[in-house]
């Protein structure tokens, strides 16, 4: 199905030369125009059904695809306000709109989903006569497919663009082809006259609605805020940029995110011998290749070592040896001696599990102070925590 997903895409967004957001912002509006299209249809039936058989169960779930078409033409707004570029007001451009495009689809599915468990709530203390027709059984078997589809294809164009609202936009569809399941039950049950199945029905696709509500809100939510990024974008740069000529390490790596816009900030590390000329072309040599492979917009900050004092190879040995592998550390780095006739001193940085609390954060840093106080003795340790939002 994926062939004909991507051929219907290229007949109607052909791939061109123009920038990510252009491209991704006419993916996100086809999906959304589809959608807007096929629901309103739909929308139609189910409703002219619904009130022909007297189902709230029926009128809950025509509801529920009203709402894909309003939540569709908020995907299409979205997309279209993220196509924006950045500008005084918006220096990192419009691509967090697409989030609240997406919370906004959430808050439709949640105030829904209230308005029917109250609406369900009353039909099965009040259980009304439902008598529905096979064709009619038939019609909304049909929506089902159809609205699978469409499901199918949001989320096809969603991992084509990695676009978080297309995937809350899918789900949307896929609950409302979930819910009509529900509704066939209510239909087919009032057909032998049990008539409350279908209160029963919409008070199940209240509750879907309300839970898909909160499960697009809570990502939503944490896009907005600021999410971590995954630990494979992590490592793909810190693969791209340690391959490469003069750089010797790289550490507290920072992603931020606006839609598919990503500022990148990272330390790497230099043999201190280099010439400052050098430095700055190494440092410039890597935010070009981060910009080429991944389309990332990155600053660089160099860290000078000193990779060849025999002292910093012993400690650094040391380290790899002993404490790398402890679970509560994820890097070590910046390993430096400094050594005068007054002071000894080792000092490091290091990436800490997320998870863990402060005290837990004291502990450990305590603990490895001492061990490497012991292991060199003489030397004072100075070690140095990243912060979490830095890998």
């Amino acid at each position: 199905m994926n062939n004909i997903f991507e051929k219907l895409t290229k007949r109607f967004v052909p791939n061109t030369i123009e920038s990510t957001r252009i491209y991704r912002s006419k993916i996100g509006k086809l999906q959304g125009w589809i959608s807007v299209f096929v629901n309103s249809i739909l929308f139609i039936i189910k409703f002219f059904i619904g009130l022909m058989i007297n189902s709230i169960s029926l009128i809950a779930d025509a509801i529920h695809t009203l709402s894909d078409v309003i939540s569709s033409s908020v995907v299409i707004w979205g997309f279209h306000e993220a196509e924006k570029p950045a500008d005084v007001e918006h220096p990192y451009g419009h691509g967090r709109i697409e989030y609240i495009a997406t919370l906004i689809i959430a808050i439709l599915l949640f105030v829904a989903g209230i308005e029917f468990f109250k609406a369900s709530i009353q039909r099965i203390n009040n259980p009304a006569v439902v008598k529905s027709e096979w064709w009619m059984v038939i019609i909304l078997l049909a929506t089902i497919v159809i609205k699978e589809i469409i499901a199918r294809y949001a989320e096809f164009l969603s991992a084509k663009i990695a676009s978080g609202t297309l995937r809350a936009d899918a789900w949307h569809h896929r609950s409302d082809a979930i819910s009509s399941f529900l509704v066939i039950g209510a239909m087919i049950g009032g057909k032998f006259g049990y008539y409350a199945v279908d209160g029963w029905a919409g008070l199940g696709v209240a509750f879907f609605l309300i839970y898909m509500g909160y499960i697009i809100a809570r990502e939503a939510i944490d896009d907005l805020i600021g999410k971590p990024p995954s630990e494979e974008e992590v490592e793909k740069i810190r693969q791209i940029v340690t391959l490469l000529d003069g750089v010797l390490g790289a550490h507290d790596i920072i992603i931020h995110s606006y839609g598919k816009d990503q500022f990148v900030s990272m330390h790497i590390e230099i043999n201190a011998n280099e010439t400052p000329e050098r430095a700055h072309d190494i440092a410039e040599y890597v935010e070009d290749v981060l910009t080429e492979k991944l389309g990332v917009e990155p600053t660089v900050h160099m860290d000078p070592v000193h990779p060849d004092n025999p002292k910093v190879l012993e400690v650094t040995n040391y380290l790899n040896e002993n404490w790398i592998k402890d679970g509560r550390i994820t890097d070590i780095h910046d390993i430096r001696i400094v050594e005068t006739d007054e002071h000894k001193v080792i000092l490091f940085g290091i990436n800490i599990e997320q998870t863990m609390l402060k005290k837990q954060i004291a502990a450990c840093c305590k603990e490895l102070e001492s061990a490497v106080e012991k292991e060199f003795q003489g030397y004072k340790v100075n070690i140095k925590v990243s912060p979490l939002h830095r890998f």
